[in-house]
């Protein structure tokens, strides 16, 4: 029986004839014999995939509208006694996720009902394979909190948001004016501060990349740092912010080796999750819980953050105005470690890039809308080309649908290195290396007097460069203007403004003003060490300028 409704749930009425078929005739010893080991096989696998695709309707009391498309909320199964005291707890998703990221492959809807907690799951533009921005998300999000809360007879709210989720729910409470219908706000890994991965994604060396796999969005561009950054200064000053309590978790394992959030954390400066740093999960007035050794796809785990927030979560609103957080500090430092190129592909691609003395590590990144079991590398001097053997690993974040190839080089040879690629279709490519190198402390990329001006400095003396500096800066900026101030979006990216300057003189970067908006800047600096070596760098930098001229 429990064959035949696995049939049923899972293939539809044919299936479930298929089976009953086999019922019927299993009086007929031939019949039995005939029952092949593969289809045993099949039945096991129809019960794997049961077990894995998630939940269905039936497990909630209530699905209103369509499962899995924005706009939809689903109630959870209603505990037999609720308590009065526990609040209805709504599951909000994060970036290019859908409601399943909490009951799939996590046990946190379960062990909210074992809790005796009432919940509810969301479904906001992200669940239809589009991500909106912050501001698109939490308007929706406003409208489904209001039919929750009439739902659960205005019982007061909890939001549990992950990732870009706990920002969407900012938008909801603090500008659509929700906040009367919550009490607590719990935002696990969430960028509250931006990720230097949405940075990235929206560079024009990996623009290419982004834009093939659809990871280019307006949920991807509205977490860029900067854009952020101005988010916060015109968020955490307003006196909605204190009208619910605001707790933080926060992850900082950037592993396992070699997956994605191993790569993340190569390119985000200082401890993260893999995707989101330390210092953005903070806010000023939220009380972080907890700091855990977990990575992105493990801080939103039941067992991992339940047992950590169940405890502060009650029905009353906040009795006085409170700062908790301290512990974030913006860092304006940069961390120069890293070459970033990329580009389309169709058949071959080929990369060089400079390797000076004293490296003791690259770790080579092949980003790839299409995966690959092949590069190939040659060494400095050599026209020999070794051919790598790699395994695609997927990514799940800010570059789901492309695949990294890692290669990690011990104690690599000074000089010019070439790696080449091949696919057989249409493709987009993004390289990027990170060097383990003393030259890295040696340079900076600072702020000079504000965001709009930035300036490179080394603390060395070239041995051969023109006009006595060590350096030559090549930069592209791509603005994305915004729509305006009364809804405060980004709009569809454009490369309206796009610049490229051979800098030798004043070694600096200055944005230009195009008006409000988002400015990417990506910075490729080449230089010669004193012992003669050529060194390549890139950086890439976020800047929003809003309508009164001021950039963050």
């Amino acid at each position: 029986m429990i064959i035949l409704n696995i049939a049923n749930l899972l293939c539809g009425k044919e299936a479930y004839l298929h089976f009953s078929k086999i019922k019927i005739m299993q009086g007929d010893e031939n019949v039995k014999k005939r029952i092949s080991l593969v289809s045993m096989t099949f039945i096991l696998l129809l019960a794997f995939a049961y077990q894995t695709v998630g939940l269905t309707d039936s497990s909630f009391e209530e699905v209103i509208g369509d499962p899995l498309v924005p706009g939809t909320i689903s109630i959870g199964t209603l505990p037999e006694n609720p308590e009065e005291d526990k609040p209805v707890i709504v599951f909000v998703q994060g970036l290019t996720n859908n409601s399943t990221t909490w009951y799939q492959d996590n046990d946190m809807y379960t062990l909210a009902q074992e809790e005796g907690y009432e919940t509810a799951f969301v479904e906001l533009y992200d669940s239809g394979g589009s991500p909106k921005s912050y501001w698109d998300n939490g308007e929706m999000l406003a409208n489904q909190l209001e039919d929750i809360s009439e739902y659960f007879n205005g019982k007061k709210l909890v939001i549990v948001g992950y990732s870009k989720g706990g920002v969407d729910a900012q938008v909801a409470l603090i500008y659509e004016g929700k906040h009367p219908l919550v009490s607590d706000v719990v935002t696990i890994g969430s960028p509250h501060h931006g990720s230097e991965l949405a940075d990235l994604a929206n560079s024009t060396s990996l623009g290419w990349l982004a834009n093939l796999i659809g990871q280019n969005s307006e949920g991807t561009q509205s977490l860029q740092t900067g854009v952020m950054n101005h988010f916060r200064a015109e968020t955490d000053s307003r006196w909605e912010t204190q009208q619910n309590n605001y707790y933080t978790i926060a992850g900082t394992r950037a592993g396992p080796l070699f997956s994605s959030y191993w790569w993340g954390g190569t390119v985000i400066p200082g401890e993260s999750d893999g995707v989101v740093s330390l210092e953005s999960t903070h806010l000023p007035y939220g009380n972080m819980l907890a700091i855990r050794n977990w990575n992105h796809g493990e801080v939103h785990k039941g067992s991992n953050a339940l047992p950590i927030f169940k405890d502060h979560l009650s029905t009353s609103e906040p009795m006085e105005n409170v700062a908790y957080d301290h512990m974030f500090e913006a860092s304006n430092e940069e961390d120069l470690d890293l070459l970033v190129r990329g580009g389309a592909q169709f058949g071959s691609a080929e990369e060089s890039f400079f390797v000076e003395n004293e490296v003791e590590k690259i770790t080579v990144n092949w980003m790839s809308a299409t995966e690959l079991d092949k590069v190939e590398i040659t060494k400095p001097g050599t026209k020999e080309t070794v051919m790598h053997d790699v395994e695609g690993e997927p990514d799940t974040e800010y570059f789901a649908g492309a695949w990294h190839h890692t290669i990690e080089i011990d104690n690599p040879k000074n000089g010019e290195w070439k790696i080449r690629t091949h696919t057989e279709e249409e493709s987009a490519y993004g390289l990027i290396v990170n060097f383990d190198s003393k030259l890295n402390n040696q340079m900076s990329f600072v702020e000079d007097r504000d965001k709009k001006n930035w300036k490179y400095e080394t603390d060395f003396a070239a041995a051969n460069s023109n006009r006595n500096l060590p350096f030559e800066m090549f930069y592209e900026i791509d603005f994305v203007p915004s729509k305006g101030t009364a809804n405060r979006q980004i709009g569809h990216k454009i490369r309206d403004y796009k610049q490229s300057q051979k800098q030798n003189e004043n070694n600096r970067v200055t944005i230009p003003e195009r008006g409000e908006g988002s400015y990417n800047a990506t910075i490729d600096i080449e230089g010669v060490t004193p012992s003669g070596d050529k060194f390549q760098r890139t950086i890439i930098k976020s800047i929003y300028i809003d309508d009164q001229g001021e950039a963050y």
